[in-house]
Order: C-alpha cells, then structure tokens, then sequence
C-alpha cells in the first residue's frame, strides 16, 4: 500500500533528513498526490525499523514495486519518481549550503560528513550498492602496495567515446553530468536523475566551484569538485592554486586533477572538475626515493617511489611550492626525449600533460606530479604510455588520476570473468571456450591459474604493469638518466 510507504518515507525524512515535522502534512499532501491518492495512511508503522535504517533501500524499494506494478511504467522510471521523491524529502539547497557553512566554521570533516550523511541517506549515493564492490590490497616484495577494486557500478568507457567530449558542442540541458544546472533534474533515458543530489558553493582562486560526493564512491568520501561554468578541462598554475584553495578549506581531504588531454585524462574532459576524498591513495604512501631539489624558501622536489613517473613537492610556503611546481609543467608540456619515445607536441597537436594531487599535512602543502604523455604509435594505437594490449582484458580504460595513483577500478564483469577463468583452468581449451567464449582474452590467467597462481595475484601484477607501461620514464638506467636530464632541463644548472 503506497499511502503506508509514503507516511514511511515521511518518518524517514524526519528523523534521517531533518525534515521538521511541522511540514509533515504538507508533504504528505504532495506525496500523495504524486501517487495518485486521496487520502493518507491511518494506520500506525513500524517506527524503530524506520530509525534503524542505514540507507532508505527498502523504502526505494517499495516505491519502485507500486510504480512498475500498478502504475505500469518500466524500471527507469520508477527509480527516476522515486529519486524525485527522495529529493523532494530532502533539504533544500539552501538549508544544506547554510548548514554546511555552519558545520564548517566548527570542523571541515563535521561539514563534510554532514554532507556525506545526506547523500547516503537521500540515496544519491547508493551506499548499498558500492559496499558490494570487490577490493583488496595488493602487496609487493620490491615496491608500494596497490589497492586493486572491483566497481559494480560504474560502466565501462572506451577511450574514443571520451575523446570526443573534447570536440563536443552540447545543446542540452544540462549540458553534461557535472553542470550546476543539474541540480533537481528529474532526468530521462539520455540523462541520469538528479532530483536528489546536492552539492556547496565553494570558491576556489576567486572563482565560483560546487562540491558533491560521488554516485560511484571509489574510495571513501570520494567527492567531485566542479566549476560554475561548463569549459573544458585545462591544466595550467591555477590548476594548483585552485588545490591548495580547497586543501586550505578543507585539510582533511586531498583534491586532485586529471590531466586534460584523452587516454591520460579522466572520463570526463568537457567540463573542469576535480576528484578528492580521506587521504587514502597509495602515492601518498610512497617514499621519496631523491630529493633534487630545494628552494631557497625551504621547498623540495623528490621523485617518488612508485610505479609511474611521479614528482612529489612539498613545503610550508605555498605559492613557493606552487611556482617550482608550475616551472616543471611549464618545462614538461613541449619537452621531447626521442630516447625515451617522448614527443611533447606533433602537427600542432600537444602530447604532454601533467596529473596532479594536492593535500596538506599541518602546515605541510604536499603537491603530487605525474608526468603523462597520449601519443598513440602503430604498434600501440590506444596509447604508448597507457595500457599495452597484454593487459586489456583486465583494463583498457584510460587511466586517469586515481588509477595512476594507485587504486585501480576494474570493470564490473571482472567479477564474473574470475569466476569463468578459475573454472576454465580445470578444463581444456576447447571446452572452456565453448562454455566462455570471451575466455579467448584470458589465457594468460587462465595459464597462471593452472600453475598455482591466484586470480588475484595475477591481477595485481598486471595492475603494477600497467603503470609500468604509464610511466614516460622508465625504472630503468635510460629511462632515470632521461628523468634526471628533464629536471635539470626544467630547473636549470641548480639542480
């Protein structure tokens, strides 16, 4: 009975989405009409089950079933008018951007995890849903840790599709997922639902941002930082005044960008955004393997331990830090190594491009370069410094500034392929191809198996791989004397 659900739905926003109860029968008069009903509810509900939930899936639930069953619209729908209902039980934007900077003023992790606790409990982030994601740590003998997950969630892109949002001249509305204008967007079967979400102003070198956690959830309090306007991502020394801007606001968390460019950039290249959360990343773990440099004003720069080309700067004066970080990009976007297969521009078409991360440590600005490059070459036509095709059954995405940090999310059906592979390793050839066709990918895995190695083992090993084939300088004596000839390039005869 959906009068029921909805006088569920009213306690739920009571006691876990601030609704005050003076506005009860206010919507529950919306509701109702929403629902096609004349008149409530009278009799009583289960009050301690409703207090006791930790995420509104039951009562999503029950709004989907009425929807499909008596109102007869399909499945899509039904989750958009329930995502329309959560959103409207939950706060206003205003009511949540005035108790964000009330928190705030108190503690950046109080007003970030009253925001988090929001989106939880209004289902914009489905909570349930990511705690089903597979992860684990992979552990080395010579090198950092990687943490490895599996995401059941989020689809997997090709690296052509991304490319285009370059090039793309968007009419709609919203123009893409990350515009402010998406907020409350009821959505339709080209635009996910939004009525539920809700992000904060923030301003960031002195221009107007949002920040919102993250449908997919890859790490905790993974959030995305996304600018007022809709322009296309670009890398340059506002990228990182803009980072220690929001590290400034909000220590607790690191805050990142993709690079700008297609293959070594993110998913998403049409509209400037970040990605931050809990310091969780392994880069932030790995060891300064040299320090080659320090300023006058006390800031260094050290090449890290890790698996791709990564830079670490740190120090305690900020705009120091930023302009010795902004003198190695500056020097890095048209460099060219022919040694080390590295050509920074071709035909007027640049190759070069910088990832970085920010975050801080008392009064510690830690900024965090890798140095990428998307040029695509005959033998590797999706990419040289990207995935080689040994490694695609596993990940063929591009790999962008979480992966080339250290936490790698590999595609949904990993889940069931590991199953198949470690089945298929009892069987011949022939009789596994003809129960899993798409096998024909894993035989490596399947060999590995065969020979006593774990699915998971050997996954971790093309994970650190991948960043191998990332990495523009390699761990080897060609490749460290070219990284070495690039700084001192970058910085000069100080180096």
């Amino acid at each position: 009975m959906i009068e029921k659900t909805v006088k569920e739905l009213l306690y739920y926003a009571e006691t876990h989405l601030d609704l005050d109860p003076e506005d009860e029968i206010y919507f529950e008069n919306v509701l109702l009409h929403f629902f096609d009903k004349q008149a409530p509810y009278e009799g009583k509900i289960d009050k301690e089950r409703i207090l006791s939930l930790s995420v509104p899936d039951s009562l999503i639930e029950e709004i989907v079933e009425y929807e499909t069953k008596q109102r007869h619209v399909d499945e899509a729908e039904a989750l958009r008018r329930a995502d329309f209902v959560m959103g409207t039980l939950s706060p206003k934007p205003s009511e949540i951007n005035h108790k964000f900077e009330q928190l705030r003023v108190i503690s950046d992790e109080k007003a970030m995890d009253y925001l988090y606790r929001i989106s939880i409990a209004n289902y914009y982030f489905q909570k349930t849903k990511v705690d089903e994601n597979l992860e684990w740590e992979a552990s080395y003998s010579d090198g950092p840790s990687l943490k490895i997950t599996i995401n059941l969630s989020k689809p997997e892109k090709s690296n052509k599709d991304i490319a285009k949002l370059l090039t793309k001249v968007s009419l709609d509305y919203p123009k893409c997922r990350l515009c402010h204008t998406n907020l409350g967007y009821y959505g339709d079967d080209k635009h996910p639902a939004r009525s539920s979400i809700r992000f904060v102003p923030l301003t960031l070198a002195g221009e107007k941002w949002y920040f919102q956690y993250s449908p997919y959830g890859y790490f905790e309090k993974h959030g995305i930082c996304f600018i007022d306007s809709h322009v296309p991502m670009h890398i340059e020394k506002k990228t990182f005044e803009r980072l220690f801007d929001f590290v400034d606001l909000f220590p607790s968390f690191f805050m990142g960008s993709n690079s700008d460019l297609p293959i070594v950039g993110g998913s998403i290249l049409d509209h400037e955004h970040f990605q931050g959360g809990l310091p969780v990343l392994p880069i932030f773990k790995a060891e300064n393997k040299e320090t080659v440099f320090t300023s006058k004003k006390g800031s260094t720069l050290s090449i890290l331990s890790f698996y791709d080309t990564a830079l670490h700067f740190e120090g305690k004066d900020r705009e120091d830090v930023i302009s010795l970080a902004s003198r190695v990009m500056d020097a890095w976007l048209p460099y060219e190594d022919l040694e080390n297969d590295i050509i920074g521009n071709e035909n007027g078409i640049r190759h070069n491009a910088i990832t970085s991360l920010a975050r801080k440590t008392g009064e510690v600005y830690h900024l965090y370069l890798l140095l990428r490059n998307n040029r695509q070459t005959e033998e590797y036509p999706e990419g040289l410094f990207h995935a080689h095709p040994e490694y695609f059954s596993i990940k063929k995405e591009g790999i962008g500034l979480i992966e080339a940090s250290g936490l790698f999310i590999l595609p949904a059906r990993l889940k069931r392929q590991i199953k198949e592979a470690e089945a298929s390793a009892k069987l011949s050839e022939e009789e596994y191809l003809s129960l899993y066709p798409d096998m024909k990918d894993f035989k490596d895995m399947i060999e590995a198996i065969r020979q006593g190695e774990s699915a998971e083992r050997y996954i971790n090993d093309v994970c650190r791989g991948i960043l191998g084939n990332v990495a523009v300088f390699k761990e080897d004596k060609k490749g460290q004397e070219g990284l070495h000839r690039f700084l001192k390039s970058a910085l000069g005869e100080s180096l």
